[in-house]
């Protein structure tokens, strides 16, 4: 598409070309640049006055990119169809008379590129300029600071000074949302949280509104995120740019309450949190992860810290129970998981009719709030108890508001912090995690399964319910019980074991879409073969979930080391399987508690909200 005449307002023409942009991708999405089920060809173009050899279909950026070449971009998304929105990714071919944008663009036989010349550079460097020219002068208070792609894009363009001026957005800030915090002045408009929004979590919370110089990003009716569809998934953080999306921060009402001498602050750990700061800074399986985490967390002022693997055990132990009494009661759905929030929210708004599927035992946050409150509750007023668990989700916050977590008015999770939360913490309180003394955790929350890792990533949970059943139809662990992963690249899987005399299937699926996909075909095809399915909102699970650090171009290989760091934690554990934590057993029998207890469980219903 080409550009259009640039008028008086560099704002209005750099907003009607994105407006273009958005308007034919609508009607292009369908179309893909690769060439499938062909044989390419192969051939040379010139690139910077090399000869580079490339297969017919390829897009500019692809081959640019593969051959070591940086091309800025700011609206381009690998896994999605290039709008060519932002318009910094252009380059100069000879013989063409306008800059093209090589996301867009497939390679040609023969052609001349040209990527760093006087005028491309120029006019990257004048987007670029017009993107600042509204964008509010605090980078100093941005969250993002440092870690903002705008800001690295003016620094390396070496855009000095201010040459455009417009407007300022005075649309107000968003922080309707237990969990994600909007900010319409600082939205460019690159349409990366709205396409992950809408075709990768089938939501649709936010949307482009308008066109032309008013085009902006909005949610339905300007009503706020918290009326919206919004799941809280984090995603549309994970993708943005900018400071324009953040999660709502529970730092400061966590330092208020450690500077309470009334409140008693006590830290909840995640097994997937210690994975992700473990591969965040380095640490190794020696160093003891969830020890150092454990003594910062005393440095910051904690007064007990616990770890929470106990609680992901009991959730293990909970739905193995509730899959084994399905199937003696020859009930042919699937049984499907419930510890992701934003998977629960997403079903309780969209798809309400498979809410009697889902298990409806408690996630391990929320267990592990009851565990400890009610523990502590003997020596501490429940009422003087501050329960901080450190996750990697910020659909978390969401679930530690939902009334139904509270118990006589009283939250099991009265806060939730993330893994960039944390990390933040640590560089205001001066702590280097590899300058400290490693301590454990308190009792008797100690001990721990291998479980709690494997829900880290996706498909672990089906593994350690797999286990679980079979600790319960077998009442013994050795007898040949396999559980082998397919190796199919792809967010959807599936495995058979064999348990006793019984076939069961599991499943395991991470993203929204990928999710309603495999229920719909499950529905169509009428099959009964898969009695489990875990679900999880975010790519890869919690690896990659919504409170992790924001690194959008790395996203995929972060994911991996967390998976691997999860799984290099996993060795070592106590147990290989949630029901022989002695912990856990002991507990339940001491709390006079038993896997029916009222108290483990949460009733989901139908939320009707704008769609």
């Amino acid at each position: 598409m080409p550009l259009l005449a640039q008028p008086d307002s560099p704002i209005l023409w750099y907003r009607i070309n994105v407006s273009l942009a958005m308007h034919a991708l609508k009607h292009v999405n369908s179309m893909r640049l690769s060439l499938i089920n062909t044989i390419a060809m192969s051939f040379e173009i010139n690139i910077n006055n090399t000869m580079v050899q490339v297969q017919d279909g390829e897009t500019l950026l692809a081959v640019l990119r593969k051959n070591g070449i940086k091309i800025p971009t700011l609206c381009y998304m690998p896994e999605f169809t290039p709008s060519g929105a932002c318009r910094l990714c252009v380059v100069e071919v000879e013989g063409k008379r306008d800059l093209i944008t090589s996301c867009t663009y497939p390679v040609e036989e023969g052609m001349v590129v040209k990527t760093n010349s006087s005028r491309v550079i120029k006019a990257r460097k004048s987007l670029v300029e017009m993107l600042l020219a509204n964008h509010p002068d605090d980078c100093l208070y941005c969250e993002r600071n440092g870690n903002c792609e705008l800001q690295w894009l003016a620094e390396e363009l070496n855009v000095k000074e201010r040459k455009f001026f417009s407007t300022k957005n005075t649309d107000k800030r968003d922080h309707s949302s237990p969990s994600v915090y909007r900010d319409p002045a600082k939205c460019i408009l690159c349409n990366r949280c709205v396409r992950v929004c809408e075709e990768v979590q089938l939501v649709t919370a936010i949307e482009f509104i308008s066109r032309g110089n008013k085009t902006k990003v909005n949610s339905a009716f300007n009503k706020g995120l918290n009326v919206s569809s919004c799941i809280n998934c984090g995603q549309c953080i994970m993708v943005c740019p900018t400071g324009a999306l953040v999660d709502i921060s529970h730092i400061e009402r966590v330092q208020a309450t450690i500077d309470n001498h009334k409140k008693e602050a006590v830290a909840m750990i995640s097994p997937a949190f210690i994975a992700s700061v473990a591969e965040q800074t380095g640490m190794k399986n020696s160093d003891n992860p969830a020890g150092l985490i454990t003594a910062a967390l005393y440095k910051i002022g904690f007064k007990k810290v616990f770890d929470m693997s106990l609680a992901y055990d009991l959730n293990i132990v909970l739905e193995a129970t509730l899959l084994k009494e399905r199937m003696e009661k020859n009930i042919s759905e699937p049984l499907l998981s419930s510890c992701c929030p934003a998977w629960i929210k997403y079903a309780e708004e969209f798809t309400p009719g498979i809410l009697p599927e889902i298990s409806g035992v408690k996630s391990p946050q929320q267990l592990m709030g009851r565990l400890v409150k009610h523990h502590l509750q003997k020596d501490t007023d429940a009422e003087k108890l501050y329960t901080v668990s450190f996750m990697s989700c910020v659909a978390n916050k969401y679930e530690a508001s939902r009334e139904e977590n509270t118990r006589r008015g009283i939250s099991e999770t009265d806060a939730v912090i993330t893994v960039r939360e944390f990390l933040r913490m640590l560089r205001s309180s001066g702590i280097s995690l590899t300058r400290l003394t490693a301590e454990n955790p308190l009792p008797p929350f100690e001990n721990n399964s291998r479980a709690g890792y494997q829900m880290a990533y996706s498909g672990g949970k089906a593994e350690a319910v797999a286990l679980q059943l079979n600790l319960l139809l077998n009442g013994k662990t050795e007898n040949n019980f396999k559980f082998v992963p397919p190796k199919n690249p792809g967010s959807r899987k599936e495995v058979k074991v064999k348990i006793g005399k019984h076939e069961f299937g599991f499943a395991w699926i991470s993203g929204i879409m990928e999710a309603q996909n495999y229920l719909d075909q499950l529905k169509s095809e009428q099959r009964t073969d898969i009695h489990y399915i875990e679900v999880m909102a975010c790519a890869g699970g919690c690896v990659g979930g919504g409170g992790q650090p924001v690194s959008y171009f790395q996203a995929r290989e972060k994911i991996k080391l967390r998976k691997k760091a999860s799984q290099d934690l996993e060795k070592m554990c106590n147990h290989t399987i949630a029901g022989l934590n002695n912990d856990l057993v002991d507990y339940l029998s001491e709390d006079k508690s038993d896997t029916s207890n009222a108290s483990f469980y949460i009733q989901f219903h139908q939320r009707n909200v704008v769609k």
